[in-house]
């Protein structure tokens, strides 16, 4: 038995044996297409066979159906079954071999290929004298998780990634996806096929909460989030996640449907796993509605005050009272780590623009240190992290 067929049989035994332990969630279940190849392939090897003894064929050569350019187990079982059928034709007038460059005067072979949600198995007749074509058959079959197994295995070159089997699904029909109570959730396992590839999520929760969409694996993804019905994206990330992968973390509303679109960065491809659930939310802090430089609260000089971002849009405003003319320090930093991004504008009593910061203080902590006369001042704080996790402190004191 070559490596070839071994692994031929363990994948169509892998294949059954989840179709028996896991509900079907495609159009058909693995065993139901097994017994469709089956059954067109006996159909096939029938025609062929009535084709080869009316034309009184002597010796057939059985070719490769290849997909992409590659050998794969979909071809290799196409290619064997369609032998063992051929070969148990009563009176049949020819023999059969697996050499298809001596001696043979007919020649059998074909093609797989993907035409929308279908499989379509072309097989050809041809007269080896002259290379005539007598005739070209297909087989369709619906695209689902069973071929897209079969034709993932196989040897050769390496074939251009394959379309999963959630596709064909688009902002107008997204996959629906149940939220998880944790990061432990279930995976979805995709392929972004090509670089113009792209997915959708359909998230509907249940309750006001904060929900986390991320991505797994190698491939370099891009995640935007939207309300359905709506264009305008309301989220967005790069490589927020572990390495190359996407992270959104957000408030969401009860009842609202959000579609997740995970894209490949600079149109990169390869598998990837999603998941999206309900996480405890950072809450909104005393201090709110401090959003604008009219809702400002006042800060003591001297005295730290604690903020939280409660989601990547959030600014908080403050305002203090100089008394003394000098040099005055602004400081903003994450309360539990310096993975927080912050930054401190600094704005007069008419609310224009004196100076910013951004990292000037340890790692990512935001400190302007700014000259300044008698008056009242503005403070606005914001965050560049698209997932603030923790709390931070805003405080200003006199040099």
């Amino acid at each position: 038995m070559t490596v070839f067929t071994q692994t031929l049989r363990k994948t169509l035994f892998t294949v059954l044996v989840l179709s028996a332990i896991l509900p079907p969630l495609y159009g058909q279940s693995s065993a139901n297409s097994l017994s469709q190849l089956d059954s067109a392939i006996r159909t096939l090897g029938a025609d062929i066979s009535t084709r080869l003894n009316t034309e009184r064929a002597q010796k057939v050569g059985l070719g490769q159906w290849a997909y992409r350019d590659t050998l794969t187990s979909l071809g290799s079982y196409w290619q064997t079954q369609l032998m063992e059928e051929l070969t148990n034709v009563r009176g049949r007038s020819f023999s059969l071999s697996l050499d298809t460059q001596t001696g043979a005067d007919w020649l059998i072979s074909g093609e797989i290929i993907e035409v929308a949600n279908v499989i379509r198995v072309y097989t050809r007749l041809t007269r080896v004298n002259g290379n005539a074509v007598a005739a070209s058959l297909h087989s369709d079959f619906e695209y689902n998780q069973f071929f897209a197994d079969m034709l993932a295995g196989g040897s050769g070159s390496s074939p251009s990634l394959l379309r999963d089997a959630y596709e064909f699904d688009s902002m107008e029909a997204p996959l629906a996806v149940t939220l998880a109570a944790s990061a432990d959730g279930p995976l979805i396992n995709r392929n972004l096929h090509n670089g113009s590839d792209e997915d959708f999520f359909l998230l509907t929760p249940a309750e006001d909460s904060t929900i986390v969409m991320e991505t797994t694996g190698d491939t370099d993804t891009y995640l935007e989030l939207y309300e359905s019905g709506s264009t305008s994206r309301i989220a967005n990330n790069d490589d927020g996640g572990s390495g190359s992968n996407a992270r959104i973390r957000h408030s969401v509303r009860a009842g609202v449907r959000y579609i997740a679109k995970v894209r490949g960065y600079s149109n990169d491809t390869g598998s990837y796993g999603f998941r999206a659930y309900i996480t405890e939310g950072i809450r909104p802090d005393e201090y709110e509605e401090d959003n604008s430089f009219n809702t400002a609260k006042l800060i003591t000089i001297g005295t730290a005050q604690q903020h939280t971002f409660h989601n990547g849009d959030d600014v908080d405003w403050v305002k203090f009272q100089v008394t003394r003319s000098g040099r005055y320090v602004i400081r903003a930093r994450g309360v539990n780590s310096a993975r927080l991004d912050t930054v401190v504008a600094l704005y007069d009593s008419s609310n224009s623009y004196i100076d910013e910061d951004d990292d000037g203080g340890e790692d990512m902590d935001a400190r302007l240190s700014a000259q300044l006369q008698s008056g009242t001042y503005y403070v606005k704080v914001s965050c560049l992290n698209d997932d603030p996790d923790q709390p931070y402190t805003v405080r200003v004191d006199a040099e």
